[in-house]
């Protein structure tokens, strides 16, 4: 069901996105609980919608046999809810618990609480009397009781079920549909005892092959090798099973980008330093390796060149100017004004090699040695590069979590501009002040304002990372602490 694959994906979606590994996720006990609860709409969603096999019960003497079972009703428990479930003739209020332990042995949920309502036909034969009614079952108070624990298969998670059992605290049976009634009364022993065992046999079997069938198939069938657009992949590995302890669980993961199914990297992978993080539901470690992987693997196989003119950036339109007064580039190099009068000059950034993202405490330093050709515009007549600046940019992002979105803002920048080569005369050093001024200026903006929009964050049935969720740099690796939300 589609509804139980997100929960999964949910689950472990975290721990595919990095020995010694590049990327680790822990999620804690509160994390654990919080999915957990997440699952009852999926139970509420799939138990009625099961189909039940009819059954038959001989005995001496005769049959007894029920058919088209139907489950009516179904509440699955919640947390320290008090609920009445009603049905017919029974009515009994309780309250419904929900018990995730942790240990190294793996996951066990224990519940209590919540309700099930069976209707179904019945038939008796009895020596020569055959008869024919219904019945509706209530069983209320459920106790379940689940153990399971995880692992790796091909690099990719699998569940496995240690043990299944479900008790029956409140039962009742209402028989009615036959004259003969004395005679269906003569086994209602027989085919209550029989209805517990069928519920806690079919609740067991389904969660079962919801979990070993369909959600190992569904966890098995998820590609490694993640799309991101513009031809970059992300191919991921688990690296050992999940670690269990008595309050979280640890999966390392190594990410690989490639670029066409090639890699070009040539970043080493720093040990994370995954302490223990309590505070929230649960915690990723990513390793600067990872975004420095994907710049150094775009430098290699991507025109990343950007090319701003006086008409995609009218801002610095009159600076892109060869003549004027005062204040244009023409007005730097006489040589520019008199060789190509009343025009204007257009821009191109190309990085000089790869840009380098540094995580410090409490900050993230992005480096960036950029080459900047000056040409007549329009470039593809005037292919010639008149001056080539080299821009040493050092940005610093603080990046934050706000309406759903990851954000940044920009807490500094700096330029400073040098020569590489010029062919329409000396690069003063009032032009190069100027021009880190003016680049600084227009280079914060654009960021800003790119930043300010930000990236939605995924959201799996109604349920995502949540604003109070943390990101805090530290040297080497950043640490993000997750919160949950959901919008139910």
């Amino acid at each position: 069901p589609l509804l139980f694959h997100l929960f999964l994906f949910l689950i472990f979606s975290p721990f595919l996105s990095s020995t010694p590994s590049n990327l680790k996720t822990r999620l804690n006990k509160e994390g654990f609980y919080f999915l957990s609860k997440s699952a009852r709409k999926v139970i509420d969603k799939e138990i009625p919608a099961l189909e039940i096999p009819d059954f038959k019960i001989d005995f001496d003497g005769g049959w007894l046999g029920v058919e088209d079972i139907r489950i009516k009703k179904f509440v699955a428990p919640e947390l320290f809810f008090k609920k009445t479930f009603s049905c017919f003739t029974l009515k009994f209020s309780y309250f419904s618990s929900f018990d995730l332990t942790i240990s190294p042995d793996g996951l066990h949920w224990d519940s209590t609480g919540g309700g099930l309502k069976i209707g179904a036909g019945i038939a008796v034969k009895y020596g020569i009397i055959f008869e024919k009614g219904w019945f509706v079952a209530t069983a209320g108070d459920l106790r379940l009781s689940l153990s399971a624990t995880a692992s790796t298969l091909d690099g990719r998670p699998q569940l496995a079920i240690k043990q299944c059992q479900l008790g029956i605290r409140h039962f009742d049976l209402q028989i009615g549909g036959s004259f003969w009634m004395w005679l269906v009364n003569l086994f209602r022993d027989l085919l209550s005892h029989e209805i517990q065992v069928l519920i806690n046999n079919q609740a067991c079997s389904y969660a079962r092959d919801l979990l070993l069938t369909q959600g190992n198939d569904f966890l098995h069938s998820l590609p490694i090798d993640v799309d991101i657009g513009k031809g970059f992949w992300l191919h991921y590995h688990i690296d050992d099973d999940p670690q269990f302890s008595v309050d979280h669980a640890v999966l390392s993961t190594t990410v690989t980008v490639t670029y066409s199914n090639q890699t070009s990297c040539t970043h080493e992978i720093t040990p994370l330093d995954a302490e223990d993080d309590p505070s929230s539901m649960g915690s990723i470690w990513v390793s600067d390796q990872i975004p420095n992987c994907l710049l150094e693997t775009a430098f290699k196989n991507v025109n990343l060149s950007l090319t701003a003119t006086h008409l995609n950036l009218p801002a610095i339109e009159s600076y892109l100017k060869t003549s004027c007064w005062l204040s244009c580039i023409g007005f730097f190099f006489p040589k520019l004004k008199k060789d190509f009068p009343n025009q204007h000059v257009s821009l191109t950034f190309a990085p000089a090699s790869a840009p380098v993202v540094s995580f410090l405490n409490g900050s993230t330093q992005v480096n960036a040695s950029i080459n900047l050709d000056f040409h007549i515009y329009p470039m593809e007549y005037n292919p010639d590069v008149l001056l080539r600046l080299n821009l040493l940019s050092i940005g610093e992002v603080e990046p934050y979590l706000e309406d759903r979105k990851l954000k940044g803002r920009i807490d500094s920048v700096s330029i400073n501009a040098t020569e590489v080569f010029s062919s329409i005369g000396d690069v003063s050093p009032t032009f190069l002040s100027g021009f880190d001024t003016i680049f600084k200026t227009v280079s914060t903006s654009l960021l800003t304002v790119l930043l300010s929009k930000g990236i939605p964050l995924p959201i799996f049935d109604n349920l995502s990372i949540s604003d109070t969720s943390l990101i805090t740099e530290r040297p080497g690796e950043v640490l993000l602490s997750l919160n949950f939300t959901d919008f139910n």
